[in-house]
């Protein structure tokens, strides 16, 4: 039995992903509305069981199948091979191959427009659908469905009097014909031509996501609006099963394969009535062929629209497309929202800092000298003392300037493109305006990504033309060569291999900061005009108790007496992350040299693991006296489901709920001194900017790694000591 856990999961998973979810509770939902008409449940059954048996037996990977990606096309056959024709013992059959047959057609969907990145959606189960209704021609014995006329004949055979008469009373309910058309469009995903089916999938839909359920009506509505001036009936939309393309092509590109928001909703606007234009014309043309249409215009449409999506040198219109699928529009949302806001735009690759120790930022971007158009995104760095000066006795010679033949590091790995080496270095007040940058190194990145470092000391540069430098590497000393009066260091990004080349606005990873008087530990950013940066030095403990090894466990025991044991994993698109044994909870990272990010969280919400993911969100191991971290959460994963309901509504215009972090470190000086450090924090939820409530949280930290872990808010208090890691 064990070996067949998973069945349950993609089972439901494979109906809720009709609607792109895999919400168990949605899944249950629909799996029984498909039951309102026996047969269809039945044979809906039989198929998409048969698919993930198959996928299963042909060793497809199993969270694949878990998630329902491989059954719900089978299931849309099944259902719709029973609505056609007569349950038989050759219909058992026709739906087990059908089955079988749309796993095949899914992986070579999913292999095709994989390598463009795009969804296959449901094109395997309208191609099935279709191979299936043309050989079927030549199947005398196969009997077509009388059930669809005869539905309240066939009804009270299912359930007796009580059944019809529930039927009647939803048929008879006073819904605006336009509503009445929009449930019986939601009930159509499934062949499901009633308003009760309709009516609790739109429940169903709305529990499972607030934007999904608006975009739905939206993208119907525009529809209609569409047909009325067109002057198109709206009726054929009643009495076929193409009225759900217009709220899955909605729910699709307005919040689930696009980040929801104000442009995502306008642009349903051209897309809707797209659908409707390839619709209406598709169906004109598989009449000739007595061949429903279905869903072939949503898949049209959302495939054409990704596609062309690709092709954007930049994101005027304001639609940005998921990086990781969290199966939601809210939580698609919400953690986009917080990826932005913790790492910043545009930085996939990130740079860091090219020295060692605390440097001054004496001209940034948009500098008041030279840093001006298309060289506005630049730095300079200098090294000053503690009365803000940066050399020493009367600075008359090179040699008393504090960043003067100071080792310059690689920002990233990389090749070198090209580099000068040989220009002098000019007296103090002195510039080479003939050479205006000096001795120069411009390493590349990657594609249309490149760093330069100028003014450098002559003869300095290490490395040569094609050779690998990596990150941190010494390459060269700080020197004052070029239009540089004074030693100092110019770095900037640039999308070309020139010296020369115009600059990019592109940030700086990972860095410690004071400004104004604050200090503050920057994931991403552009430190200002004299700002003091560096590169924190980690804490040897600190990063041994928070550097997980792929393969290691880390066991706990709590203050209940409670043994917990994580195995610490990395999944097959090498993402890593911390697995409860008990639970199954998994706790998404990211570690860099010096700091560990806590990026996503699934599983148990109550468990120590998710204490751990909270407290534990952003962790320096370098760090200076009494520093104090800042970051902040998707709001899904601070508040409870019930506390944002009407958020998750309106989320695509505005937020007004903040979940945000606070970890503070000891006085450096007395830390060094002792064995263990200390670290504390909050969790804090606010609304409108006023603090609802917050949770502490504690880290003891000895030579050992971990030892303590403390967490508390109003309802409950934990404490764990590591005795394994």
């Amino acid at each position: 039995m064990k070996k067949l856990a998973w069945f349950p999961e993609a089972l439901f998973n494979s109906y809720a992903q009709v609607f792109f979810s895999n919400n168990k509770w949605f899944g249950i939902i629909l799996l029984v509305l498909t039951f309102v008409d026996f047969y269809v449940g039945i044979y809906g059954l039989i198929s998409v069981t048969t698919a993930l048996f198959t996928g299963y037996f042909m060793g497809l990977y199993e969270h694949n199948i878990r998630q329902g990606y491989y059954g719900f096309n089978s299931l849309l056959v099944g259902v719709g091979l029973s609505i056609y024709f007569q349950p038989s013992l050759l219909l058992l059959v026709l739906v087990i191959i059908s089955g079988m047959l749309t796993v095949l057609l899914s992986l070579s969907f999913e292999g095709i427009l994989g390598k463009y990145g795009l969804p296959f959606l449901s094109l395997p189960f309208i191609l099935v659908f279709w191979i299936l209704r043309l050989a079927t021609r030549e199947f005398e014995s196969l009997g077509l469905s009388e059930r669809g006329i005869y539905v309240l004949n066939e009804l009270y055979l299912l359930g007796g009097k009580n059944l019809v008469t529930m039927y009647e009373w939803w048929n008879q309910i006073p819904f605006h014909t336009s509503l009445k058309t929009y449930f019986l469009s939601i009930g159509a995903i499934f062949f499901q031509q009633n308003i009760f089916s309709g009516f609790f999938a739109a429940l169903g839909l709305l529990i499972y996501s607030r934007i999904g359920f608006t975009l739905s009506l939206l993208g119907f509505y525009i529809a209609y609006l569409f047909y009325v001036l067109l002057g198109v009936p709206f009726s054929e939309v009643s009495y076929s099963y193409i009225g759900f393309n217009y709220i899955l092509a909605a729910i699709a590109l307005g919040g689930y394969f696009i980040i929801p928001n104000k442009s995502s909703y306008l642009s349903l606007l051209f897309i809707i009535p797209i659908t409707a234009v390839i619709g209406i014309s598709l169906q004109q043309v598989f009449n000739l062929f007595y061949l429903p249409v279905h869903s072939f215009p949503f898949n049209v449409t959302v495939l054409l629209f990704l596609y062309g999506l690709k092709f954007r040198v930049d994101n005027r219109i304001g639609l940005s497309t998921i990086f990781w699928q969290q199966q939601s529009p809210e939580k698609n949302l919400y953690n986009f929202l917080n990826f932005q806001k913790r790492f910043g735009k545009g930085s996939p690759f990130p740079f860091y800092l090219p020295f060692f120790g605390e440097w001054t930022v004496t001209q940034g971007h948009n500098g008041t000298f030279t840093h001006k158009d298309e060289w506005s995104h630049a730095w300079d760095f200098e090294i000053q003392d503690e009365q803000g000066k940066t050399y020493q006795d009367a600075g008359d010679f090179l040699t008393d300037y504090y960043c003067f033949d100071k080792n310059v590091l690689a920002p990233a790995d990389g090749i070198v493109e090209t580099f000068v080496n040989d220009t002098d270095d000019n007296s103090v007040g002195k510039r080479n305006l003939d050479k205006n940058w000096g001795n120069t190194l411009v390493i590349k990145h990657s594609e249309f990504l490149f760093s330069k470092l100028s003014h450098l000391k002559k003869g300095s540069i290490l490395p040569k033309v094609g050779d690998k430098v990596y990150r941190g590497e010494i390459i060269a000393k700080a020197g004052n060569s070029g239009n540089s009066a004074y030693p100092h260091l110019h770095f900037q990004l640039q999308a070309t291999p020139f010296i020369g080349s115009r600059t990019i606005d592109y940030p700086i990873s990972d860095y410690w900061m004071k400004y104004e008087g604050v200090e503050t530990l920057e994931a991403v950013g552009n430190p200002p005009l004299q700002a003091k940066v560096s590169t924190l030095t980690p804490n040897p403990q600190l990063k041994k108790a928070f550097s997980f090894v792929i393969g290691n466990q880390i066991q706990w025991e709590t203050n209940t007496g409670e043994k917990v044991a994580w195995e610490v994993k990395r999944d097959y698109l090498l993402n890593t992350y911390l697995e409860c044994t008990k639970t199954a909870s998994k706790a998404f990272y990211k570690l860099d040299e010096g700091i560990l990010h806590f990026i996503h969280f699934v599983g148990d919400r109550k468990s120590l693991l998710c204490q751990f993911y909270l407290a534990a969100y952003k962790i320096s191991f370098g760090y200076s006296n009494k520093l104090q971290l800042k970051d902040s959460f998707p709001v899904n994963m601070v508040f409870h489901p019930n506390k944002i309901f009407l958020q998750d509504i309106i989320a695509p215009f505005y937020r007004y709920l903040k979940g945000e972090y606070l970890l503070s470190y000891p006085d450096k000086a007395r830390g060094l001194g002792q064995q263990t450090i200390v670290l504390n924090g909050k969790v804090i939820k606010s609304a409108f900017g006023k603090e609802m409530e917050h949770a502490e949280f504690l880290f003891q930290i000895g030579a050992s790694g971990l030892q303590r872990f403390q967490f508390k808010n109003k309802h409950f208090q934990t404490q764990a000591k590591c005795i394994e890691s």
